[in-house]
C-alpha cells in the first residue's frame, strides 16, 4: 500500500518538475513554528485529557502520548492505541479492563469530535459552492436516502440505550474530555490553514476548508500507515482541480511529511533511549539497597 501511494507521488512530483518542486519549498520561519506546535498538539491534549482518569506524572503522559503518535502515524492506525494499552499496564495501578475502556471512551469522543467537525466543513463548503449539493444528490434514489436516514436513527437509539454498555465516563468528565478536543481541534487546523496561508498567500478561506475537509477524513480512515502520504496525493490533486499553485502544494506537503517522519524517528529513540536508561538506573539503586540490607 505505502509503496503504491509513494510510486503515485512521486509520479505526480515528476509530472510537476522536481526543479519546480524545489524552488516552491516553504522558506517562511513562521512554517517550521507552527509545525513543531502542530506535531505536539495532540499529546499535548491528551495529557489533560487522560488526565481525567488516569493519574501520573504528565511528564511520563506526555512521553507516552508521543511514542502512540508516532505508532499512529507511521506504523498503522489504531497500533497505537495498542502501544498505550500496553503503556498503561506498566505505569498504571489499574486493572487491564478498566485501561481498555478509558482507551475506548477517548477514541469514541475524538471520533464525535472529528466527525462533527467534519459534517461543519462539508455544509461550510457546500454553501460557498466549492461543492455543488446538486451533483451529489442528483443520481441517488429516494429510497437509499430514506434508509440512510433509518438506519442512522437506529443507530442513535442503539448507542442511547446501550450507552452505559458503551461508554463508562461520567457526563461531567465526558463533557470536559469533550471540551478539550474541542478546542484542540479547532486550534490545530486553524494553525494548519495559517501554515498553509504562510506558503501560499492569498487563498480563499474555502479553499483551505476543502483540503482540511480531506484531511479529517484521511486521518479518520483506520489501518493506514503514513496517512500523510495519502494527505500528500489527494492534497496534490486537488490543488490541480482547483487550479492552484500545484508545486507550492507539492513542495509544503513534501517538507511537512519528510519533517514529520523525522521528528517521529528522533523522539522514538529518544523516549526509548531515557526509558531505557531509567530502568536501568531503577534495577542498579534497587540491587544498591539489596546490598546494603544484606550488609545490615
Amino acid at each position: 500500500m505505502i509503496i503504491f501511494i509513494v510510486g503515485i507521488i512521486l509520479y505526480q512530483l515528476y509530472e510537476i518538475g522536481w526543479r519546480e518542486v524545489i524552488r516552491s519549498l516553504p522558506t517562511h520561519p513562521l512554517f517550521y513554528i507552527i509545525f513543531g506546535l502542530l506535531y505536539v498538539s495532540l499529546p499535548f491534549a491528551e495529557v489533560f485529557i487522560y488526565g481525567q482518569v488516569w493519574r501520573t506524572k504528565k511528564w511520563e503522559l506526555f512521553k507516552g502520548f508521543i511514542t502512540k503518535k508516532v505508532f499512529n502515524d507511521e506504523v498503522m492506525g489504531y497500533s497505537g492505541e495498542f502501544y498505550l494499552f500496553a503503556w498503561g499496564r506498566k505505569h498504571l495501578d489499574k486493572e487491564d479492563k478498566e485501561i481498555l475502556k478509558n482507551i475506548r471512551d477517548n477514541n469514541i469522543l475524538s471520533a464525535v469530535t472529528s466527525n462533527l467537525v467534519a459534517f461543519t466543513l462539508v455544509g461550510i463548503l457546500v454553501f460557498t459552492g466549492i461543492i455543488d449539493i446538486e451533483d451529489l444528490i442528483a443520481d441517488v434514489n429516494t429510497f437509499y436516502v430514506i434508509l440512510g436516514v433509518v438506519i442512522t436513527v437506529v443507530f442513535i437509539v442503539l448507542f442511547v440505550q446501550f450507552r452505559k454498555y458503551l461508554f463508562s465516563l461520567s457526563l461531567k468528565k465526558s463533557a470536559i474530555v469533550f471540551v478539550i478536543y474541542i478546542t484542540r481541534f479547532l486550534i490545530h487546523h486553524g494553525l494548519l490553514v495559517v501554515q498553509w496561508a504562510v506558503v501560499i498567500p492569498n487563498t480563499p478561506i474555502s479553499v483551505w476548508f476543502a483540503f482540511l475537509a480531506i484531511i479529517i477524513v484521511v486521518n479518520r480512515i483506520p489501518f493506514i500507515p503514513s496517512k500523510d502520504l495519502v494527505f500528500m496525493w489527494a492534497g496534490i490533486e486537488l490543488s490541480k482541480m482547483l487550479n492552484m499553485a500545484t508545486a507550492s502544494v507539492a513542495g509544503m506537503l513534501l517538507v511537512s511529511s519528510v519533517l514529520r517522519k523525522i521528528t517521529s524517528l528522533v523522539l522514538f529513540l529518544w523516549i526509548s533511549y531515557s526509558d531505557k536508561n531509567k530502568e536501568i538506573r531503577e534495577i542498579q539503586r534497587e540491587a544498591s539497597e539489596n546490598i546494603k540490607l544484606k550488609e545490615e
